[in-house]
This record gives structure tokens, C-alpha cells and sequence, in this order.
């Protein structure tokens, strides 16, 4: 039987699945009249995360322009509305500033711009790009309890292994195991070599957005320590002296976990598929010494 592929797309209303605090706490800020930047990697729930937090804001107009689908769309600003610009970073360097500048002029209530490592740069220390204020909020992957929610069944633990609790890795394995017959005779395992025709190139590129500098050797690190580690134990070993930035880029990109486990922060290279990935591509590297 064809199976056909997993296309992902917003969640939002009952499909948007944890967060909540974020999104009571974005909601609150955006009435303030804040700007805001969410940054997080490729398809951790940014847009979700937005138009979720949105929802509860109706008495403004909202504009929505999403960069990935153009890279020059038409902007027609409405004084006083909340502004979103969706995958800002898609846009050449050159123009970002005088587009911020333009949409500004038109006197919005708010903008609300998102995106990845490349616009985390741009922000910088103090989050002002093109003379505005951004407040950063940095997504990561879900927490244990909201990656069983979004599974909902027994197997929660066994997917989450594989998938590090990433919510895009985590929907695409379960639209392989929901698509290949009765469960009772299908496994996660097949689910998996199933899969990987989507799963494959996706770990590829969040493995080459780690980068080959103290990321990936932090992330190697935590590998082949196969367990939460506290990040002073991590500084310690690895030599790594600004711990806390190569840890947020890392949990940032949705490669590790962050989190409070057992009274002590922790982190964690949770995703088999990722790791196998990495594992794999180290020795053929070794092996073409």
C-alpha cells in the first residue's frame, strides 16, 4: 500500500497542542503593543505558536506576510494593526532593514517577526534591528508531558526516543505509524525506514545548522553520554567556556532539550534519529581517512 507523504501545516485552535503559558504569555505582550521576534529552528511551531496567540486578539486588524511563499510581497500596513512577518529571515540581508523601517513608518501596534539562527544573529545582544526594540522569544521541542499529549497513545515514550520530542519528527513518524495499517501489527520501526524519504533530509539539515565548532562538539558530547547531563558537568569535559550561548543555539535549533529534571537543569541529545544521523556520518568520515 502507498503511503502518502506527511505535509505538515499550522496547528492552531484544538490542533495546537502545549505552550499554553508561552501563548497566554505572547498574547499579553502583543496587546502591550510589544514587538516580538521568535526564534526558533526549522518547523518547531513558530507560525503555530503565533497565530495561536493571535487568536485571542480580535478587536485588531491583522496583517499575516509570509516569506518563504514570496520573497517581495505586496505590504499594505494599516495604522494601528499587528504586523506579522513570518520566515523574516528568508529575506537578503540588504533589505531587511529598509522593510522594518517601511513597515514601522506605517505606525503598527506591534510586529511580530520569526525565524532562525540567522535572524537570532541579527538581533544580536540587544534585539534592535532597524532602530525597534524586539522581545526574543526562543522556541525549543516540547516538554515530555505536551509530546505525549500530541502522541496520545501508549507508545508515547518509544516515538519520543526517536524523535527528541521535535514536534515536526514526532507528527511525521505518527502519520507513518496512523498510515501503514492496523496498529496492533505494525511497529515504529517500520514506521521509521518508512518515513525516511521526509525524516532523512530534515535531520540532514539541522545537523549542518549545528555547525562544526563548539555546537557540534557539545552536541557530540552529549551523544555519546546518552543521558541528561548538568551543564556544568558538560563545561567541565567538553572545555567549552560560554556553556550557556552553544546550549542555547543548540536547544534553540531543536536539536537538544533543555530543561529542570529532578531539581537540576539538564540537557539532553534526545533524538535517535539525529544522533544516528551524526553517528553515521563520523565514521564514513573516519572511513575515508
Amino acid at each position: 500500500m502507498s503511503i502518502p507523504p506527511f505535509t505538515p501545516c499550522p496547528a492552531t485552535g484544538d490542533a495546537f497542542i502545549g505552550r499554553q503559558g508561552l501563548v497566554r504569555n505572547l498574547r499579553r505582550r502583543i496587546a502591550r503593543g510589544e514587538s516580538l521576534a521568535v526564534v526558533g529552528g526549522p518547523k518547531l511551531g513558530k507560525t503555530s505558536l503565533v497565530r495561536t496567540a493571535l487568536q485571542g486578539l480580535t478587536d485588531r486588524t491583522v496583517l499575516e506576510i509570509e516569506f518563504g511563499a514570496d520573497p517581495s510581497p505586496r505590504i499594505d500596513v494599516v495604522p494601528g494593526s499587528i504586523v506579522v512577518l513570518d520566515n523574516l529571515d528568508r529575506v537578503a540581508d540588504s533589505a531587511i532593514e529598509s522593510l522594518l523601517v517601511r513597515v514601522s513608518a506605517a505606525k503598527p501596534v506591534s510586529i511580530i517577526v520569526t525565524g532562525g539562527r540567522r535572524l537570532r544573529t541579527m538581533l544580536g545582544h540587544s534585539g534592535i534591528l532597524a532602530g525597534r526594540y524586539f522581545r526574543v522569544v526562543p522556541l525549543s521541542v516540547l516538554l515530555d508531558g505536551e509530546t505525549r499529549r500530541l502522541i496520545g497513545w501508549d507508545t508515547s515514550a518509544a516515538v519520543a526516543a526517536w524523535t527528541g520530542n521535535h514536534p515536526y519528527l514526532t507528527k511525521l513518524i505518527l502519520h507513518y505509524m496512523d498510515r501503514g495499517g492496523d496498529k496492533k501489527h505494525r511497529t515504529l520501526e517500520q514506521a521509521v525506514a518508512t518515513g525516511r524519504c521526509q525524516w532523512e533530509p530534515f535531520v540532514q539539515r539541522l545537523a549542518a545548522e549545528s555547525g562544526e565548532g563548539p555546537e557540534r562538539r557539545l552536541l557530540w558530547y552529549l551523544i555519546e553520554r546518552g543521558k541528561p547531563v548538568n551543564p556544568t558537568l558538560a563545561r567541565s569535559d567538553t572545555g567549552i567556556q560560554d556553556m550557556k550561548a552553544v546550549a542555547d543555539r543548540l536547544a534553540y535549533l531543536g536539536v537538544i532539550s533543555r530543561w529542570i529534571r529532578n531539581e537540576e537543569a539538564t540537557l539532553f541529545a534526545g533524538c535517535r534519529l539525529l544522533n544516528d544521523f551524526i553517528t553515521a556520518e563520523a565514521n564514513n568520515s573516519r572511513r575515508t581517512l
